[in-house]
C-alpha cells in the first residue's frame, strides 16, 4: 500500500527537528499501523503543534484523514506539505486525487440510516446498465405497504448472500442472526433456514476437534464443551459442483473479545443442513476454493494467517488441514489483544482467491496494504505487492481469467491489475514488498466493499456501504456507468447467472440502519 510505503520511508530518515515532534509522530505512526485512526490523528497534531514545519506529521495526518474521507482535511494537510516542501513528489502526486475525491464525495448516511422505497430506480436513465429495487427481505417494518416488501425476523445484521449458479437459491448469511436464510429468486419466496447453533447431540459434526494448529481458548463456553456454541456466519464460498456451501464465523458467541478458535461450517446444498464443522484460527473471515477442489482457503482476519483444507477425497468427514498455516509476514499474538478487533487485526487479511491455474494465492490486506501472495504448493510466502488504493478488500477474477479486479474499502476504489503480472511480480520479488505501478482504478465512493461481475465479463456491481448504493462500473473502461440507492449500510452482494437480479445484504451500524436485503431487478442496453 502506497501510503505504508511513504510512511516507512519517513520512518526510517528520523523527521522532525524537534525530539518530541518526533516522539509524538511515531506515536501517531504506530496508531494509524494498528487503524487506530483518532490516536493517529491526536498524536500527529501534537506534533505539528511542536514543531509547524515537521513536514512527515502534515503528511501522515493526511493519510489519516483519507481513511475518514475527511477530504477537506486531506486537502489542507497535504497543501501545507507543498508550502514547506513544492518538492514532496508523493503529496504531489496523492493532493489532486484527494482533490477529486472532495468533488465527487456525497454526504455519508446519517446514523439513522436509510430505507429506500420498492420502486426506486437507478440514474441515469440513459445509462446502458439499469437497476430497480423490485422486492426485500426486512427486519425494521412488521407492517410494510408493499406486497414485495416481506418482514423477515431471520434478517439480523446479513452479511454476504451467495446465488447457486443454476439460479435456484440465494443464500444470505445473517450474522448477528445466527442462521443462513435460504430464498428462491425466482419467486422471491423464503424456503429455508439454516441455524448455526450446536448442542451436545451435534458433537459427530466436530469428530473430536476442538481447534486446529494448537490455538487456544481465551474465553470458556459456558457448558464448559467449546463446540456448544452459535456461530456468527460471514461469507461464503461453494466447492465440489456446488455440492457443498462453506460458511466461515466471525466467532464462537461466546468469544466476545474473538480471540479464541472459531470455526467453519460445511453446508450440503441438498438438505441444506450442517454435515460438518471445522475449527478455525480467530476471526476467518473468508473462503476460498481452489478450481480443481483440491483445497479450501480458511483466511484468518484476526492473526495474519491463511489456513488451508485438504477436501480432495469430496468426503466432508475425510476434510483435514495441511499441517503448516500460511503466514503474512509474522503471525500476530492474541493473548493481548481486545477491544474492536476489527482494528486490533495485524494486517486484516479479506478478500482472498486462487489464481486459475492453482498454483497462486493471492490475499487482500486491508491494513497494512497491497495483495499477498503464497505458493500453494508449497505454502511459501512470495510477499506483497503494492501500489494500490489504501486498505483493498475483495477480490474477483475476471472469466478472461487475467484480470484481477479489487475494491478498496476506505479509499473507495475499484481497481484492475493485470494477473499474470502480478503474479510474476510476486514470484520475481522473493518475500518482500515490491510496487507494481500497473493499477488502474477509479474513484466509486467510500466504503466499496463486495464486488461482483456480470456473467459476461462486462459490468462490475460494487456495494457502497458509506454512500448506501450500488454502482456499475464498465469492466474494460472502469466508468462508472449507473447508481442505484439501498438501505444502509450496504455491504454484501451476489449477482444471478443470468444477471438479471442484484441481491445486497445491508448489515447496520451502531444500532442503525440494516437489517435488510435488497433485491435488484437488472436490464442492459
Amino acid at each position: 500500500m502506497i501510503w505504508l510505503l511513504m510512511s516507512l520511508v519517513w520512518a526510517q530518515d528520523g523527521t522532525c527537528a524537534n525530539e518530541g515532534a518526533t516522539f509524538d509522530y511515531r506515536e501517531g505512526y504506530r496508531s494509524q499501523q494498528a487503524k487506530d485512526t483518532e490516536n493517529a490523528i491526536a498524536s500527529y497534531s501534537r506534533c505539528i503543534q511542536k514543531d509547524p514545519t515537521c513536514v512527515p506529521c502534515h503528511y501522515e495526518i493526511g493519510w489519516s484523514y483519507w481513511t475518514r474521507s475527511e477530504w477537506n482535511s486531506v486537502i489542507a494537510a497535504w497543501e501545507k506539505v507543498l508550502s514547506i516542501d513544492p518538492n514532496h513528489q508523493a503529496t504531489k502526486t496523492w493532493l489532486p486525487q484527494a482533490r477529486g475525491n472532495k468533488a465527487n464525495a456525497k454526504p455519508a448516511v446519517s446514523a439513522n440510516g436509510l430505507r429506500v422505497p420498492i420502486g426506486v430506480q437507478s440514474a441515469p436513465a440513459s445509462a446502458p446498465v439499469k437497476m430497480e429495487l423490485i422486492a426485500r427481505f426486512q427486519n425494521y417494518n412488521p407492517n410494510p405497504t408493499s406486497p414485495a416488501d416481506h418482514h423477515d425476523t431471520d434478517v439480523h445484521s446479513p452479511k454476504s448472500a451467495r446465488f447457486l449458479s443454476n439460479g435456484s437459491k440465494v443464500y444470505v448469511n445473517s450474522l448477528e442472526g445466527l442462521t443462513t436464510v435460504v430464498y428462491d429468486p425466482k419467486s422471491l419466496q423464503k424456503i429455508g433456514t439454516i441455524r448455526h447453533t450446536f448442542e451436545a447431540d451435534d458433537a459427530g459434526l466436530f469428530q473430536g476437534q476442538t481447534t486446529a494448529f494448537a490455538y487456544p481458548y481465551f474465553m470458556k463456553s459456558p457448558s464448559g464443551d467449546p463446540n456448544q456454541f452459535s456461530g456468527k456466519p460471514v461469507e461464503s464460498a461453494l466447492s465440489h459442483n456446488e455440492k457443498y456451501l462453506w460458511v466461515p464465523y466471525y466467532r464462537r458467541e461466546f468469544d466476545v473479545g474473538a480471540r479464541s478458535p472459531s470455526a467453519v461450517a460445511v453446508i450440503d446444498t441438498a438438505t441444506d443442513t450442517v454435515v460438518r464443522v471445522l475449527p478455525t484460527g480467530p476471526i476467518p473471515k473468508y473462503v476460498a476454493i481452489s478450481p480443481d477442489n483440491r483445497w479450501a482457503a480458511i483466511t484468518h482476519w484476526g492473526d495474519n494467517t491463511v489456513a488451508l483444507i485438504d477436501i480432495s477425497s469430496g468426503d466432508p468427514a475425510k476434510f483435514q488441514y495441511r499441517e503448516q498455516r500460511l503466514v503474512v509476514e509474522r503471525i500476530l499474538p492474541q493473548a493481548k489483544l481486545g477491544g474492536d478487533r476489527d482494528a486490533s487485526c495485524g494486517f486484516c487479511l479479506r478478500g482472498t482467491t486462487f489464481t486459475p491455474d492453482g498454483k497462486t494465492l493471492l490475499v487482500a490486506r486491508m491494513g497494512g496494504g497491497g495483495i499477498a501472495g503464497f505458493d500453494v504448493e508449497s505454502g511459501s510466502y512470495l510477499g506483497t505487492v503494492d501500489g494500490d488504493k489504501p486498505t483493498p478488500r475483495h477480490l474477483v477474477i475476471g472469466p478472461d481469467k487475467d484480470t484481477l479486479y479489487f475494491t478498496s474499502n476506505r479509499s473507495g476504489y475499484v481497481s484492475k491489475h493485470d494477473l499474470s503480472d502480478l503474479v510474476d511480480l510476486l514470484r520475481a520479488d522473493g518475500d518482500g514488498h515490491v510496487v507494481s505501478d500497473g493499477f488502474a482504478e477509479v474513484f466509486v465512493g467510500g466504503g466499496a466493499r463486495t464486488l461482483e461481475m456480470s456473467g459476461d465479463g462486462k459490468w462490475l456491481f460494487v456495494a457502497l456501504n458509506s454512500r448506501a448504493q450500488v454502482g456499475v462500473v464498465n469492466a474494460e473502461t472502469l466508468e462508472v456507468v449507473s447508481r442505484i440507492r439501498a438501505d444502509s449500510y450496504t455491504v454484501g452482494l451476489a449477482v444471478s447467472p443470468d444477471g438479471s437480479q442484484v441481491w445486497t445484504t445491508s448489515q447496520g451500524r451502531r444500532s442503525g440502519g440494516g437489517n435488510s436485503v435488497c433485491v435488484f431487478g437488472v436490464t442492459y442496453d
